[in-house]
């Protein structure tokens, strides 16, 4: 299979964004056995958000489409933001290297440095129940981006928050080698949110 990834604008600036809207539409995070979707916020900013926020340049999104058939497989979002790394639990080889982006903010006891958010990842449970792509293969095209982008305008780190499940931290930690640096509480849900880093 081959895949072409796509970003958001180019495909608006092609098709026009009726037609941009016709194919996210199709996005949906439920499996065929569940009556829930697996992730509603991922689903909703892809159809609520994702055209606006690339619009504004808050961030953009691509989609991730079979070039055989024009399936929209799965679509990531990325960003460049100033992130707050805590000093507190980081080993000396993480201090060393972010000591190469970042300067040590003392009174916050924090790194701040400009950094390549991975702002939303997900695939698409309509097209053949997900199973035509994996999260594997889909981080490997947000390596991919974010390699050339930093080739272009520099930097060393990417981040990630991500909900408290099971799953996504055996996912981030285990299978993609992100490290966690700290946590937060949503103040529009109450759910805990789990903080990664990786250097590229």
């Amino acid at each position: 299979m081959t895949v072409d990834i796509i970003n958001i604008l180019d495909m608006i600036e092609e098709v026009g964004e009726e037609a941009v809207n016709a194919i996210i539409m199709d996005f949906s995070t439920e499996k065929a056995e569940s009556n829930r979707p697996l992730n509603e916020d991922i689903e909703i900013f892809l159809k609520k958000n994702a055209i606006q926020f690339a619009k504004e340049k808050k961030s953009v999104t691509y989609l991730v489409c079979d070039r055989d058939d024009g399936s929209l497989l799965g679509y990531f979002t990325i960003a460049h933001k100033a992130v707050e790394i805590p000093s507190d639990g980081l080993s000396n080889t993480a201090i060393k290297t972010l000591g190469k982006y970042a300067q040590l903010h003392k009174k916050l006891n924090a790194y701040i440095v400009s950094a390549f958010l991975i702002a939303q990842l997900g695939k698409n449970y309509h097209v053949d129940n997900g199973a035509r792509i994996s999260g594997n293969e889909l981080m490997e095209f947000v390596s991919g981006e974010l390699s050339e982008l930093q080739h272009r305008i520099g930097g060393g780190l990417k981040y990630l928050d991500c909900e408290a499940d099971a799953k996504l931290i055996k996912f981030y930690q285990k299978e993609q080698n992100f490290r966690l640096y700290g946590e937060r509480i949503s103040e529009k849900d109450g759910k805990r949110y789990l903080q990664y880093m990786k250097f590229f």
